[in-house]
This record gives C-alpha cells, sequence and structure tokens, in this order.
C-alpha cells in the first residue's frame, strides 16, 4: 500500500500532536507523501479552528518543515475550508478540503459534529425534530458552499451520519434523504472543478463508525460517474494516521474503484488500489 493523507490535523487547531510529531509519525508508518489540513479562521469565535495568528505561524512553519523533510517525505501545507471561513488569499495552499461542520440559522452557529447530544439539539430547535429536513439543509447548503469555492477535496460529505450509528436517529435508506445526497452530489459535479471526494475513516477511529465516509448509495454513484477518490483518516492524532486504510482500500474496489488520488507536491497522481 502506498499511505499518503491529505486530511490532517495539529495543535494549529483541534489535533492533539505537533505538526513535526505528526510528520515523524507518518515516516514511522512509511508514508510517502502527507498533507496538513488546518482548520481555515471563522468568522465567528470558535475552539477548533484556527485564528488568523495561528495560520500564520502554520504556514511558516510547514514551509520550514517542508525543505527539512524534503528527503524523507513529501509535506504538503493545505488547509480545511468551511462555509463560513474567513481566509481571503488561498493561493499560499497546495491545496483545499471544502467540508461543513456548522449551520447558519440566522445569526447563529450550530455545531454537526461537536457531539451527538448538540445535534439532536439543533434538529429539536431548528427542525422541529424532523431528522431528514436537517439533512435537506445540509446537503444543500454544502453543494451550494463546494460549488462556490471549488475546492480541490470534498471532504466528509455525509457528515450528518456521523453520530447515526445503527440508524439511531433516522434512517439513512429513507427516500428523501438519498434524493438530497445524490442532488447535491450531482450539482458539485455539474458545476465543475473535478474535485476529489475523500473517503474518510475519521469517524471509524473516533465514534465507532463501521464504515468510512461516503456511505455505499453515494460511493455507488460516485464511481458510476467517474469521480475521483482519496483515501483519508482525517487525523487529529499521530495514532490514527494510517487508521483502518486497508478497510478502506477494500471498501472503494467493492464498489468498481480501481484507482486512488494522492496529493503530491508536483500535483495529483492517480494510482491503482
Amino acid at each position: 500500500m502506498i499511505k499518503s493523507n491529505c486530511h490532517t490535523h495539529t495543535t494549529y487547531c483541534d489535533g492533539n500532536n505537533t505538526v513535526r510529531e505528526m510528520i515523524e509519525a507518518a515516516i514511522e508508518k512509511g508514508f510517502v507523501t502527507l498533507g496538513f489540513s488546518g482548520h481555515a479562521p471563522m468568522d465567528f469565535f470558535n475552539d477548533w479552528a484556527m485564528t488568523d495568528e495561528k495560520l500564520s505561524s502554520y504556514i511558516d512553519e510547514l514551509k520550514a518543515l517542508k525543505t527539512e523533510y524534503k528527503d524523507k517525505i513529501d509535506v504538503l501545507c493545505g488547509i480545511e475550508l468551511d462555509a463560513d471561513h474567513s481566509v481571503d488569499n488561498l493561493s499560499v495552499f497546495d491545496y483545499t478540503i471544502g467540508s461543513m461542520h456548522q449551520f447558519r440559522r440566522g445569526d447563529k452557529d450550530f455545531p454537526i459534529d461537536l457531539s451527538a447530544e448538540s445535534l439532536e439539539n439543533t434538529v429539536n430547535t431548528e427542525f422541529k425534530g424532523d431528522w431528514i429536513e436537517m439533512c435537506k439543509a445540509y446537503f444543500a447548503r454544502l453543494s451550494d458552499f463546494i460549488c462556490k469555492v471549488k475546492p480541490d477535496v470534498v471532504g466528509h460529505f455525509d457528515l450528518v451520519t456521523k453520530y447515526n450509528l445503527n440508524n439511531c436517529y433516522f434512517d439513512e435508506t429513507n427516500d428523501e434523504y438519498r434524493k438530497a445526497a445524490l442532488e447535491a452530489v450531482d450539482k458539485i459535479i455539474a458545476c465543475g472543478g473535478n474535485p476529489i471526494f475523500e473517503v474518510n475513516t475519521g469517524a471509524m477511529y473516533r465514534v465507532g463508525k463501521t464504515s468510512p465516509y461516503p456511505a455505499p448509495f453515494i460511493m455507488e454513484h460516485l464511481e458510476k460517474n467517474d469521480v475521483r477518490i482519496t483515501i483519508t483518516s482525517d487525523s487529529h492524532c499521530t495514532d490514527s494516521l494510517d487508521f483502518a486504510f486497508a478497510e478502506a482500500e477494500d471498501y472503494c474496489r467493492s464498489f468498481g474503484f480501481t484507482q486512488k488520488c494522492i496529493l503530491t507536491s508536483s500535483g495529483v497522481k492517480e494510482i491503482d488500489l
């Protein structure tokens, strides 16, 4: 297996380890490339994204460590953008990931993946307890955002399922839910940019999800439409850098994918699974 990850967090945002610690661990695990994707500063106060000051330090440190480790591993400086990010100059980054971690309803923000309890409260207060309506709103806003910024990678596409273990909150076979998800995929495809969808094992590590994002019906749709994929761990610590990568490759192959993308300093490379 050629190991590569473009979705990596550190102590600059909500990760547990420093940039150097993550690089050293990746080298130890045999990675050929490691891309960092700190959460972009947001236009509202929070404790999980970088501040403008931290962003500047993040860019400077990665620039230095790229050079220091260039003979051992290919290090990339990326960023994970949210719909409410406040970054003006994206040209300084090697790549971008587009994700959505919160709803904005009026002048308030409501987290999607902070905890099961907070999401349940959001559904009850903002969507009158209707989980499918929440999912529709999520996919509509996510697809609008992706089409606006055209990131290189689409992050954890169906994040709304993070806490829905065993369909405890809503039925993921629901026709309206699946229609909303696939319409969002089709909109993203139609608006151009040719983004890569990540097959993300992060929730498998953190909450015990049994398979990566996206769900099987979405994977089938992506393969049918020749959408490119990359395998990521959405890692927040050294232990999870390559978590369930073998399972993720098998997962991709089960839907007919024969290649995955890896991001490198010289561009995107497609390699056999």
